[in-house]
């Protein structure tokens, strides 16, 4: 008898694992076996509709420019699967993260892990085996109910936005989802918050209170100065990319402040001019000007549309959606603010059609390299953006930057 072929464990297996929906005690179990890492991290805890990816690569720069050593874990990946597990700017490496799923193989079995919980325990124990100063964590969807969810005293729960998103999963009221993001903060732990609605506040705040947390916003010493900086706390920033930005810079700067860092120090500043979040209003060509931004649904969007006030014309938009996005109200919103939109498809199981995405006026193209072929070659000069879905930016910033 021939022997089975052995199973090649790595980073495409793992993916290849759908997101579980059976609680937190799964991965409290595995964690439990290694010791609970997280316990033994100063975590700062990341949930938000959008610009957590932001807030937390702000922090991330700020810390670093003050000489910490900073462990992120974010999702989804933008370059390869190992994006999502960082110490500094380093990823985890290919052997590691390997090694790490080997280890963890029976495990996974076991326990049906899936990928997120996966690559949040390779992270967890990674950070720890690395010593980190402090491991930022990101939630994936939610938070009450979230993986990331088993640690259990951060330094800061962050709450960076609430807006309409994964409302099957998280409710289809402002409060509802508000209640889902507030379910992070801890007994008696510091929470700082963005820039609110005032519902998705009071329904926040309520929970801090009966948690007996001790909640904070920068809102109260900020105030915007120009087009690309700000104020806080009497001390002038100044940001690289879209307005949006200034807001997630200001809350990873109060952050920091709640953690005791001197946010006055010039090397601050300088780390929050520098700092660069991948696909978010990430300028990849000056000659043609082509702008990725992963606005991936109604409020991303809606920030986006403000930000590409200042863009040169014609200004044209290429665009892309997962079907349990309200794609066709984004596209809409976007045709009002540019002088040509594409709409495309891209080759994922999540992703949309060009039937649900279309609207009046707008070029389709059912190949995302033909429509961006045809937007980058428009001979009067302006302006591309390429917008949507992460996973589209993903495979498009892939295919420009080859």
């Amino acid at each position: 008898m021939s022997e089975e072929k052995k199973i090649k464990r790595d980073a495409q297996w793992v993916m290849a694992r759908a997101s579980r929906s059976h609680g937190l005690l799964p991965v409290q179990n595995v964690l439990k076996k290694y010791g609970d890492p997280q316990d033994h991290l100063k975590t700062i805890h990341v949930a938000g509709t959008n610009g957590k990816g932001s807030t937390v690569n702000y922090l991330k720069d700020i810390l670093m420019a003050k000489g910490y050593r900073v462990g992120t874990f974010t999702s989804p990946h933008l370059e390869e699967h190992y994006d999502r597990i960082r110490i500094d700017d380093v990823w985890i490496s290919e052997e590691k993260f390997n090694a790490y799923v080997e280890e963890l193989a029976n495990d996974i079995e076991a326990y049906d892990l899936g990928m997120f919980e996966i690559d949040l325990i390779i992270a967890l124990r990674w950070f720890e085996e690395e010593n980190v100063d402090y491991a930022v964590i990101e939630c994936g969807i939610g938070g009450r109910l979230d993986n990331t969810n088993i640690i259990k005293e951060p330094l800061v729960s962050v709450i960076t936005t609430i807006g309409y998103d994964h409302m099957n999963m998280l409710g289809e009221r402002l409060q509802q989802i508000a209640f889902e993001k507030a379910g992070i903060i801890k007994p008696y732990c510091s929470c700082a918050i963005g820039f609110l609605d005032p519902e998705a506040e009071e329904t926040i705040r309520m929970h801090a209170y009966r948690m007996h947390a001790k909640i904070s916003s920068p809102a109260s010493r900020y105030r915007e100065t120009g087009r690309d900086t700000f104020v806080y706390r009497d001390q002038e920033y100044r940001i690289h990319g879209a307005r949006y930005q200034k807001h997630n810079a200001a809350l990873a700067l109060h952050t920091a402040w709640l953690l005791g860092i001197d946010i006055e120090d010039p090397k601050v500043a300088e780390a929050v001019l520098g700092s660069q979040w991948k696909g978010r209003f990430e300028t990849i060509s000056e000659k043609p000007l082509i702008i990725l931004d992963g606005a991936h649904n109604e409020e991303g969007i809606r920030a986006l549309c403000d930000s590409i006030q200042d863009l040169p014309h014609p200004l044209r938009i290429v665009f892309s959606a997962l079907k349990d996005k309200p794609g066709r109200q984004m596209a809409e919103m976007l045709k009002e603010h540019c002088d040509i939109l594409y709409i495309t498809a891209f080759s994922f199981y999540r992703a949309d059609t060009l039937e649900d995405l279309e609207v009046s006026g707008a070029f389709l193209y059912e190949d995302w390299k033909e429509a961006i072929g045809s937007a980058v070659s428009y001979d009067e000069g302006g302006c591309t953006v390429i917008t949507g879905s992460l996973y589209f930016i993903s495979e498009v910033r892939k295919y420009l930057l080859k």
